[in-house]
């Protein structure tokens, strides 16, 4: 019996990568932490068993950030990423309260959403769980409701006073339920073709012939544009060369416009700032509107702390310091509100949240040739497709490379494209007009699944002091 305990303590990380893709095995999450959890209850190494735990997760789930920077920039990531475990480590030490572990879980899930460098969130529970019974959760409490109920889950499996995490359950449930019957309040659709065109090459260089990343957009358009769409949807980075400077982009641009009739919104790079944004050309040629990406990727689009980043990585210095954008701009699209989302702007949770109350229809730009061949498309395109469902907004997801979706309000991919593919999505999206429960509640969903977990946890520290 100790030895199985002692396997379960070591594969216990393991799990939890699993319910990551490319696995996706949404139940081995539960497992994972119902593991971690025991151990803090009954073991006295706790800070140590959290540092495996979270570092041996992060580097195997996050391995996609050193496939061509190399390997310190990767540890470092994971590191950081393990820092949030420590406090409940420490805790531990003081209290082998399973429910207030559980809360103190979920304030450093808040707390690396936004720390530092606006926070990186990718790893976070919920992000796990778009194929669980539960995630429909996130349509009323958002990301980290949707973390608790899978945390409840796990306190389900290792403790025998199941009473209230059995209630906090149920009402974890509801929302799946409500799902099925809520009217989706679609006004009218939007015919689109969005184009996966494709790089010349991979990696870090893919850029490096922006011209050819152009073109093969331009080809791929032209074979898949049938004129008889309301939109052209092009990924980041597809127009990498500024449209507003060069004469000869633009040109090119304005031609497919022409013999299409159909306007397009794609990723460009602009040479002021420079910017990261989503334009939207329309059929005279002229620019309807243009998004610029508000939260950049920390050591993908600027570098933090620049000096210490160029000695552990060399690439460092070839990455310009990009400028954040500082509004939402909605692009009008046949009478309907588009909004645009840039690749690593799915992981915020307010950018998102805002653009999904100010449109009908999202869209997320976002280029996978950086990390082509890994499963970082995968885990974006997991992301994406639980933002639907908590947002109640189908999406459109394209990338340069892949993989791409089309994602309905539930959440499910109803078209895609594979990593390496070159081809297009077609399709006419719903222009959904109601909000979620969670983008009704703002910023106090994620507070009011806090006081609800503290209150359970306070609630069992009182009942074990009486007894």
């Amino acid at each position: 019996m100790v030895r199985v305990k002692l396997i379960g303590e070591v594969l216990a990380p393991f799990f939890l990568v699993a319910a990551f893709e490319p696995i996706g095995l949404w139940f081995t999450a539960p497992i994972a932490f119902a593991i971690y959890l025991s151990f803090l209850k009954h073991q006295h190494r706790t800070i140590l068993y959290s540092i495996y735990f979270a570092f041996t997760a992060n580097l195997l789930i996050l391995y996609w950030s050193g496939a061509y920077v190399g390997v310190l920039p990767w540890v470092a990531l994971s590191l950081l990423q393990t820092l949030y475990f420590l406090p409940i480590g420490i805790l531990a030490r003081f209290s082998n309260n399973i429910p207030l572990l559980i809360s103190s879980i979920l304030v450093m899930e808040e707390v690396k959403a936004r720390f530092p460098f606006g926070g990186f969130s990718w790893t976070r529970i919920a992000f796990s769980q778009i194929n669980s019974p539960l995630a429909s959760i996130v349509t009323i409490g958002g990301v980290l409701s949707l973390s608790f109920a899978t945390l409840l889950l796990a306190y389900l499996l290792i403790t025998k006073k199941k009473s209230v995490a059995y209630v906090l359950l149920s009402l974890s449930i509801l929302p799946s339920l409500v799902s099925v019957i809520q009217d989706s309040s679609e006004e009218k659709s939007l015919r689109f073709t969005a184009i996966q065109g494709g790089t010349p090459s991979k990696g870090l260089d893919f850029n490096s012939r922006a011209m050819g990343v152009l073109n093969m957009h331009l080809a791929e358009s032209y074979r898949s544009v049938k004129g008889d769409e309301d939109l052209i949807i092009w990924p980041e980075n597809a127009i990498d060369i500024d449209p507003l400077e060069n004469a000869i982009v633009r040109e090119k641009i304005n031609e497919l416009i022409k013999r299409t009739n159909v306007p397009l919104l794609g990723g460009a790079v602009l040479s002021e700032g420079p910017t990261n944004a989503a334009m939207l050309f329309r059929e005279d040629g002229s620019i309807g509107s243009i998004y610029i990406k508000r939260y950049l990727t920390p050591f993908g689009e600027y570098i933090p702390l620049r000096s210490i980043s160029e000695f552990l990585s060399p690439y460092a210095e070839r990455v310009d310091d990009f400028e954040p954008g500082q509004v939402l701009k909605i692009h009008s699209v046949s009478g309907s509100k588009v909004s645009s989302i840039i690749c690593f702007e799915i992981i915020n949770d307010g950018i998102v949240r805002e653009a999904a109350r100010s449109s009908g229809l999202m869209v997320v730009h976002t280029n996978s040739a950086t990390f082509a061949g890994t499963a970082e498309g995968d885990q974006q395109l997991a992301i994406t497709r639980l933002r639907a469902l908590e947002h109640n907004r189908e999406i459109v997801s394209i990338s340069t490379t892949g993989p791409s979706a089309i994602i309905t309000a539930r959440g499910e991919v109803i078209k895609s494209l594979k990593d390496g593919e070159i081809g297009s999505l077609s399709g006419e999206a719903l222009i959904l007009l109601k909000i979620s429960i969670s983008d009704y509640l703002g910023g106090f969903a994620p507070v009011i699944t806090l006081i609800i977990s503290l209150l359970w946890a306070l609630s069992s520290m009182r009942r074990k002091d009486n007894n």
